[in-house]
C-alpha cells in the first residue's frame, strides 16, 4: 500500500510575507488568462511566479526556476530542517452550512497505477502533462500538491492529527473566496510513524492533480535513465495533500460542458440524433435543471422556456457507464459529436454555462448531475477512468502552501 514520509518542505518565510492571502493562489489549471495576470499584480512574492509564469516557449520555465532559486537564496523561502508533515484545514459553506475539510499534506512514494495502491479516475491531456513536466524540470521540485482521498471509517490518523496540532499555525488566511485556509508543522516522529504506518493499510484515490502525478511518474522514470542508483531518490516521491473519504468536508460537484460548435449539426437536429440514443424528455426550463438523477444530464439550448433531459440509453451497459458523465462522453462525444472539434469550455458554475448559451456566445450546454464517492470508487476498481474535467472537488487546495524538492 502506499508508503507516506515527512518531508524538509520549502515554504514561505513568515518573517517576509505580512499577508499570507497576498502570495496564495489557487491551482494552475482553474486561472484564467485575466486572473494569471491579476495574480500577477496582486504582490510580487505570488505564487503564481512559480506554478503558472508568463510568456512563451520554455524561457518561461526556466524563469520560473531562476525566481524559485532567488527566493530561496534570499530567504524568502525557508526549509524546514526536520522531516515533517503539513496539516492543512479549510473551514467554508456550502449549501448553508459550514464544512471543515481536514487533511495533510506529506511526501508519497510513486506507484504505477498497475500496483493499484494509488487510483486515478480521470483521463488527463498529454499536452497538459507536458508543460507540468517542463516546470518540474526546470525548478526541480513539486510546486503544488496533488489531492487524494483515503478511506478511513474510524478517522484514527485525523483524530491524532486534532490532538497533535501545533497551537498555533503556520499561517491562518481568511482567502478572498471566503475559505479559511490554515497550515501547520507536526514534526515528531513518532506521530509521524503512526500516520505513515496506518497510511499503509490503505490505497489512495486521486482527486485532483491528475496531470501533476501522471508528470511526477514521467520524471522519475527519466531522472532513473539518467541515475545508476539503486536507492531512493528524492524523486521517488510526489508532494501530496491527503484526505479522509468521510470527512464532512468532502465535497464533489460535477463539471459542466459548454459546447461552442455543433459540427454537421443544428441544435434540433442534434436533438433528433440524440433521442437515437437515448429517452429524451422536454421539460420546462426549472424543473428541468433540477434533481437531476446520477444517470442521466441535461441539455440547454437558446430555447428560452424548455431544456431536455436525457436518460435510458438504448445501448446495453455496465452499472458503472451509466453515470451521466460517462453517457455523455461514453456516448454522445463517441457517436455524435466530435469532442476535439466542439470547442468546449468547461464550468462548475451551472449559472455560467446558462449564461454563455442565452448570450448566444456557445450552442448548448450539458449539466451534469451530483457525484457520489461511491460512484468514483466503482469505476475506478473496474480498471476504467472517468473523463477529464470529471469531478470538482470543492473547495480547491491553495498553491504556495509547501514545496517539495526533488534534489
Amino acid at each position: 500500500m502506499p508508503t507516506v514520509r515527512g518531508f524538509k518542505g520549502i515554504r514561505y518565510n513568515p518573517g517576509k510575507v505580512e499577508d499570507f492571502g497576498a502570495i496564495l493562489a489557487p491551482p494552475y489549471d482553474v486561472i484564467s488568462p485575466g486572473e494569471q495576470e491579476e495574480f500577477h499584480e496582486t504582490h510580487p512574492l505570488n505564487v503564481i511566479r512559480l506554478i503558472l509564469p508568463k510568456g512563451e516557449g520554455d524561457s518561461k520555465y526556466e524563469r520560473a526556476a531562476k525566481i524559485f532559486r532567488d527566493w530561496f537564496l534570499d530567504d524568502t523561502l525557508i526549509q524546514d530542517a526536520e522531516p515533517s508533515i503539513y496539516p492543512y484545514y479549510q473551514d467554508f459553506e456550502e449549501g448553508g452550512k459550514t464544512f471543515t475539510r481536514k487533511g495533510f499534506i506529506a511526501r508519497v512514494k510513486l506507484e504505477d497505477f498497475s500496483t493499484k495502491k494509488i487510483l486515478p479516475h480521470e483521463m488527463t491531456f498529454p499536452k497538459h502533462k507536458l508543460d507540468r513536466l517542463k516546470l518540474n524540470t526546470a525548478c526541480r521540485a513539486n510546486m503544488s500538491p496533488v489531492f487524494s482521498v483515503y478511506s478511513d471509517p474510524e478517522g484514527s490518523v485525523e483524530k491524532l492529527i486534532d490532538e497533535r496540532l501545533p497551537e498555533k499555525p503556520l499561517f491562518d488566511v481568511l482567502y478572498k473566496d471566503g475559505i479559511r485556509n490554515r497550515l501547520w508543522k507536526i514534526s515528531d516522529a513518532e506521530t509521524i510513524s503512526f500516520i505513515t504506518g496506518k497510511m499503509a493499510e490503505m490505497s489512495f484515490l486521486i482527486a485532483d492533480g491528475h496531470h501533476r502525478y501522471e508528470t511526477a511518474l514521467e520524471y522519475r522514470n527519466i531522472q532513473r535513465g539518467i541515475r545508476d542508483g539503486a536507492g531512493e531518490e528524492p524523486f521517488d516521491y510526489v508532494m501530496m495533500f491527503i484526505a479522509r473519504g468521510e470527512g464532512e468536508g468532502l465535497i464533489i460537484n460535477p463539471t459542466h460542458r459548454v459546447v461552442k460548435n455543433l459540427g454537421q449539426y443544428t441544435s434540433d437536429s442534434f436533438l433528433a440524433k440524440l433521442a437515437d440514443e437515448f429517452t429524451v424528455e422536454k421539460m420546462p426550463y426549472k424543473q428541468g435543471l433540477t434533481d437531476i438523477g446520477y444517470e442521466e444530464f441535461t441539455v440547454v439550448t437558446r430555447d428560452p422556456g424548455y431544456v431536455y433531459r436525457v436518460s435510458s440509453p438504448k445501448t446495453a451497459l455496465p452499472g458503472y457507464a451509466k453515470l451521466g458523465v460517462m453517457l455523455l462522453h461514453g456516448i454522445v462525444f463517441k457517436k455524435i459529436l466530435n469532442e476535439e472539434e466542439s470547442g468546449i469550455f468547461y464550468t462548475k458554475y451551472p449559472d455560467e454555462a446558462l449564461e454563455l448559451v442565452r448570450k448566444g456566445e456557445y450552442e448548448l450546454a450539458f449539466i451534469l448531475p451530483e457525484l457520489r464517492a461511491s460512484d468514483i470508487f466503482e469505476v475506478v476498481m473496474t480498471g476504467e477512468r472517468m473523463p477529464h474535467k470529471t469531478t470538482y472537488f470543492y473547495p480547491k487546495i491553495l498553491s504556495g502552501l509547501t514545496f517539495n524538492p526533488l534534489w
